[in-house]
C-alpha cells in the first residue's frame, strides 16, 4: 500500500478542445470534492516605527540618509498665551479652588483660570495650500487663460478678427433689426429684418459691423458696415421702438432696433465708444505725420545705431521674461480655481460671544395723578406713591421669558424718603437696611449700583416677535382694582392725588417693605428676524394688573393679542407714561458691569458717569447657540409659581399671603441664611431675604416674581432654600383692633423647604409644608409649586456627564480605576445632551485625556478615543 491512508490520488487534467471542457464541466459533479474551509486572513499588526527606529539605532546613525528616517528635533514649541477676560477683575471667586471638593468643579475653575498653552509647529508652513508655500520670490495670484487658434473652428478672417479683438479692443455681438437700406421708398416696419451683428476689430485697429442670418459667424456674412466711415449714432424711434441709425460720411444712414430699451442703449454706447477711440486715433496719427516730416532729415544718421537699440531691446525683454517666470503648477488655470481656504483654518481660543445686544435706556415713569409729597409742600411735582419697574424679554413665538429681570426705581428722592427705612424693616423686598459706611463691592462703590437706569439686553435668536415687558408695581395698600381706580380718571385730578397721598403715607409708614402688582405694558423689540431695532415703537399703554392674570403664561397670551386693537382695546388702561428708549450696543461700551457686578475693562470710577447693568440672557437650550464656557457664573433664579391655601384648616388667617425666600447651608435652628440674594434697587447689593409680591385677600394666589441668587462654589446637601408665608394684616384703620393687633403685622402661616441637590447632582423641585411643631398643612399636599432656573458654568443638570465625573473622583480617592464600571459611564457620554457637551467641552476634553493617559484597560483607552473623535 502506497502513500498515506485516504490521501487522494493526484488528477492532472489537459483540456484540448472546448468540446471537452463542456463535457468537463457536465461531468464534474459526479466527481467527489473536498469541502473547502475558508481560512481567515492573517491579521498583520502595523509597524511600531519607533521601536524600529530604536532597535535600529546604531544603524540609522551611520547612514548619511538619517534625517529622511528620524523624527526632526524639536519640531513643536509650547508657548504660554495668558488669559485674557473681559472684566477688569477674575470672575473665579479668590477661595474657590480651596473651597472645591467636587472633582467636576475644581475642573471647571481650573478651566477659567488656567492659561492657554499653544503648540507652534516649525514646519507648519509647509504643510498647508502649495501656493502658500514660504517663497521670497513674490509671484502673481493668477494668469489669463490662454486662447489658441488650434482650439477655435472659424476660418482664417474670422481668426484675424478675434486676434484683433484680442488686443484690447471692444467686441459685442446680439440680434437687432435692421431697415431695407436699398428701398427706395420710405422705411417701414415691414421691411425691418431680423438679423445676428457681430461687431469685430481688424487687425489696423478698425472695425466692422457684420450681421448674418444665424448665430453662425463662421460663414460669409450677409453685409458688413465699415465703422470708420461712420460719423455717428444717435436713437431714433419715428419708425420702429428701440430704433437707431448710423450716420455715415455719404451722407447715407443705417437704421438698426433692439428688442428692449436696455440692449438699445447698450448698442448706442458701444458704438460712440469706439467712434470716439477711432477719432484719438486718428489725430494722434496726424500729430505722427507732423513730426516724421521734420526728423526726415535725420534719418540717414540714425539709421546706424537702429540695430544697436534694436539689440538693447532683445536684452531688456529677455531679462523681463526671466524674471517673471512661473514655476509649471502655476500655469495651470484649472489648478488656480482650487480653494484651499477652510482646509486649516486658524485655530483661536474660545472666546466670550454675545447675540444681538441692545441698550435699555429707562428716563421716566409718570401717571396723571401729580402733587408734591414733601411735608412743607415745598419741592418738585411728582407721583404722590413710589413705585417699581421691572424689565424683561419675552418671546412669544416659542413661549419662553429669555432674560432675567432688570429692576428699577425711577422715583424721585423725596418720593423714595416716603417708605420707613427703620431697621425692623425689608427695604424694597431686601432683609437688610444699608449700613452707614460706603462699601465697595468688586472695587466699586455700593452706592454706584444701588439704582440702575441702563441695562444691557442680549438676544440669541432675534425676530419680530419678541418684546420688553415693563411689569410695575406699588407699595401694598389693598385690591388692584381698588388702588387703581384713581389711577384711571381725568376729571379731579388734583383732588384724587391728595386723598390717594394721604392713605398711601400711612401705608408706606406702616407696609413700606411690602409689594403688591399693579400694571403692566410691552413694546415689541424689533423689525424683523434679521435683528433690527423698533426704535420708533414705544410704549404705548400702561394696562391695570388682572389679579387671576399674573403668571408667565398668562402674559404670553395678553402679548398674542397684543397686535389686534379689537383685543387690546378691551383692557382697562391707566392714566400714564413710561418713557424706556432702546438703541444698539456700542463695540467700545464702558462704564458696564456683568450680571454679577464685576465691572468691565475700560471702566471709569469717577462717579459722573451712570453705570450700565447687563442682564443675563437665558440662552436656548439648542446647540446652535450654545458656545464653550470660558468665565465662572453660579446663579440659580428661584420663581415661586402659585399656592393653594384655600382648604388648609391649620390656620385661622391665611391671606394676604407674603412668601419670604432664604437660603440656608444647614439644618440647625440657630443657622443663620446666607447673604447671596441679589437686591432690589435702594437697598444692599446682597440680602439675607427677599418677598414676593402679595394679593390682596387671595388664599391662591399666584406669583411672578423672579429671585436671583448667587450660589457658594462648593454645594452641599444641605444647602437648601426656605420658604416662609406670612399672613399681611393691611387694615390699620379699624377703630374696634386693639392698639397690638393694629402693630401686628406679620403672621406666621406655613414653611417650606427645596434642597438643591439631589444624588449630589442640581434639581428642580415641587415642595412640601411644615408648621413650626413639623404638622404637615393639608395632610401633606403638595400645595407649593416653585421653580428654578440654573445659569451656571461649574454645576450641570445633565445626569450623564455628572456620573462621569463623579466616578472618576470616587476611583481616584479609592485606587486604580476599575475598567468595567469606567466604560459604561463613557459610554453614557453618548447619551448627553449636545448643548451641555459644547457648553463644557473644554472640561470634558481635559478629563478624558487625564483618563487616557493613566487607563490601564484597553476597552477604557477605546472608548475614551471613541469620545474624542466622536
Amino acid at each position: 500500500m502506497q502513500g498515506r491512508a485516504g490521501k487522494a490520488p493526484k488528477k492532472e487534467l489537459v483540456i484540448e478542445s472546448p468540446q471537452q471542457y463542456r463535457n468537463l464541466v457536465t461531468a464534474e459533479p459526479e466527481v467527489d470534492t473536498v469541502p473547502q474551509v475558508a481560512v481567515k486572513p492573517k491579521v498583520i499588526e502595523p509597524l511600531d516605527y519607533e521601536n524600529v527606529l530604536v532597535q535600529r539605532k546604531t544603524q540609522i546613525l551611520s547612514d548619511v540618509l538619517r534625517d529622511m528616517l528620524q523624527f526632526p528635533m524639536e519640531d513643536f514649541l509650547i508657548s504660554t498665551l495668558r488669559r485674557q477676560g473681559r472684566t477688569l477683575y477674575p470672575s473665579v471667586p479668590e477661595n474657590a479652588e480651596e473651597v472645591a471638593q467636587s472633582l467636576f468643579v475644581q475642573e471647571c475653575i481650573k478651566t477659567y483660570k488656567s492659561d492657554w498653552h499653544i503648540v507652534n509647529y516649525k514646519y507648519e508652513d509647509y504643510s498647508g495650500d502649495f501656493r502658500q508655500l514660504p517663497n521670497k520670490v513674490s509671484r502673481p495670484d493668477k494668469l489669463a487663460v490662454h486662447v489658441f487658434e488650434v482650439d477655435e473652428e472659424v476660418d482664417k478672417d474670422e481668426d484675424t478678427a478675434s486676434l484683433g479683438s484680442q488686443k484690447g479692443g471692444i467686441s459685442k455681438h446680439g440680434w437687432l433689426y435692421k431697415g431695407n437700406m436699398n428701398s427706395a421708398i420710405s422705411v417701414t416696419m415691414r421691411s425691418f429684418k431680423r438679423r445676428y451683428f457681430h461687431l469685430t476689430q481688424l487687425g489696423d485697429g478698425s472695425y466692422n459691423l457684420n450681421f448674418y442670418k444665424d448665430e453662425k459667424i463662421s460663414k460669409e456674412p450677409k453685409g458688413t458696415i465699415f465703422l470708420d466711415s461712420c460719423m455717428g449714432v444717435v436713437q431714433n424711434n419715428k419708425v420702429r421702438r428701440f430704433a437707431f441709425e448710423l450716420k455715415m460720411q455719404d451722407k447715407s444712414t443705417y437704421l438698426l432696433a433692439a428688442d428692449s430699451d436696455v440692449e438699445m442703449e447698450e448698442w448706442i454706447t458701444t458704438l460712440n465708444k469706439i467712434l470716439h477711440s477711432s477719432f484719438e486715433l486718428a489725430m494722434q496719427e496726424k500729430r505722427n505725420g507732423d513730426l516724421h516730416d521734420d526728423d526726415e532729415l535725420g534719418k540717414a544718421d540714425s539709421s546706424s545705431g537702429s540695430l544697436e537699440s534694436f539689440q538693447s531691446a532683445r536684452d531688456i525683454e529677455s531679462r523681463m521674461r526671466s524674471e517673471t517666470r512661473l514655476k509649471l503648477f502655476t500655469l495651470d488655470p484649472d489648478t488656480q480655481k482650487l480653494d484651499f481656504s477652510g482646509m486649516e483654518p486658524d485655530v483661536k481660543q474660545f472666546e466670550e460671544k454675545f447675540g444681538k445686544r441692545i441698550l435699555v435706556n429707562c428716563n421716566d415713569l409718570s401717571f396723571n395723578l401729580q402733587s408734591c409729597v414733601a411735608e412743607n409742600e415745598e419741592g418738585p411735582t411728582t407721583n404722590v406713591e413710589p413705585f417699581y419697574v421691572t424689565l424683561s424679554l419675552f418671546d412669544i413665538q416659542n413661549s419662553r421669558k429669555i432674560s432675567a429681570d432688570f429692576h428699577l426705581d425711577l422715583n424721585h428722592s423725596s418720593v423714595r424718603q416716603m417708605v420707613s427705612s427703620h431697621s425692623s424693616q425689608h427695604i424694597n423686598g431686601c432683609g437688610d437696611s444699608l449700613p452707614g459706611g460706603q462699601r465697595t463691592v468688586n472695587g466699586l462703590p455700593e452706592g454706584l449700583l444701588q439704582y440702575p437706569r441702563q441695562g444691557v439686553f442680549s438676544v440669541a435668536c432675534p425676530h419680530p416677535d419678541i418684546f420688553l415687558v415693563a411689569r410695575i408695581e406699588k407699595v401694598l395698600q389693598g385690591g388692584i382694582t381698588h388702588c387703581a381706580e384713581p389711577y384711571m380718571k381725568s376729571s379731579d385730578a388734583s383732588k384724587a392725588a391728595q386723598k390717594v397721598l394721604k392713605n398711601v403715607k400711612l401705608a408706606c409708614s406702616r407696609l413700606g417693605q411690602y409689594r403688591m402688582p399693579f400694571a403692566w405694558a410691552a413694546r415689541p423689540l424689533f423689525k424683523d428676524a434679521s435683528g433690527i431695532l423698533d426704535k420708533a415703537s414705544r410704549f404705548s399703554a400702561i394696562y391695570r394688573q388682572d389679579s387671576s392674570k399674573l403668571s408667565n403664561e398668562d402674559m404670553f397670551k395678553l402679548l398674542a393679542d397684543y397686535r389686534k386693537p379689537e383685543k387690546m382695546a378691551k383692557l382697562p388702561v391707566i392714566l400714564g407714561n413710561l418713557d424706556v428708549t432702546i438703541d444698539n450696543v456700542a463695540p467700545d461700551l464702558s462704564n458696564c458691569v456683568t450680571s454679577s457686578y464685576i465691572p468691565m475693562r475700560h471702566f471709569e470710577t469717577n462717579g459722573k458717569t451712570s453705570v450700565l447693568f447687563e442682564v443675563e440672557e437665558f440662552v436656548p437650550c439648542i446647540a446652535k447657540c450654545s458656545q464653550p464656557f470660558t468665565n465662572y457664573n453660579n446663579h440659580l433664579y428661584v420663581y415661586p409659581r402659585h399656592l393653594k391655601y384655600d382648604s388648609q384648616k391649620s390656620f385661622a388667617k391665611a391671606r394676604n399671603i407674603a412668601v419670604c425666600i432664604e437660603f440656608k447651608d444647614s439644618d440647625e435652628e440657630e443657622a443663620q441664611p446666607l447673604k447671596c440674594i441679589y437686591g432690589r434697587p435702594g437697598g444692599p447689593l446682597y440680602t439675607k431675604n427677599a418677598f414676593a409680591a402679595v394679593l390682596h385677600h387671595q388664599q391662591n394666589p399666584e406669583f411672578y416674581d423672579e429671585f436671583k441668587l448667587e450660589l457658594p462654589t462648593q454645594i452641599t446637601e444641605k444647602h437648601h432654600l426656605l420658604f416662609t408665608f406670612f399672613h399681611i394684616s393691611c387694615d390699620s384703620s379699624s377703630s374696634k383692633a386693639s392698639t397690638k393687633k393694629r402693630d401686628l403685622v406679620e403672621t406666621q402661616v406655613g414653611y417650606a423647604w427645596l434642597p438643591l441637590l439631589k444624588d449630589a447632582g442640581c434639581q428642580e423641585g415641587v415642595t412640601k409644608h411644615s408648621g413650626p411643631e413639623i404638622k404637615w398643612v393639608d395632610g401633606g399636599k403638595p400645595l407649593f409649586k416653585v421653580s428654578t432656573h440654573l445659569v451656571s458654568t461649574v454645576y450641570t443638570q445633565d445626569q450623564h456627564l455628572h456620573n462621569f465625573f463623579h466616578h472618576c473622583q470616587f476611583a481616584q480617592s479609592a485606587g486604580p480605576m476599575m475598567g468595567g464600571e469606567l466604560v459604561k459611564y463613557l459610554k453614557s457620554l453618548h447619551a448627553m445632551e449636545s448643548h451641555v457637551m459644547i457648553n463644557f467641552l473644554p472640561t470634558t476634553l481635559n478629563q478624558l485625556f487625564s483618563v487616557l493617559t493613566s487607563a490601564t484597560h484597553e476597552d477604557v483607552a477605546v472608548n475614551v478615543t471613541r469620545q474624542v473623535v466622536i
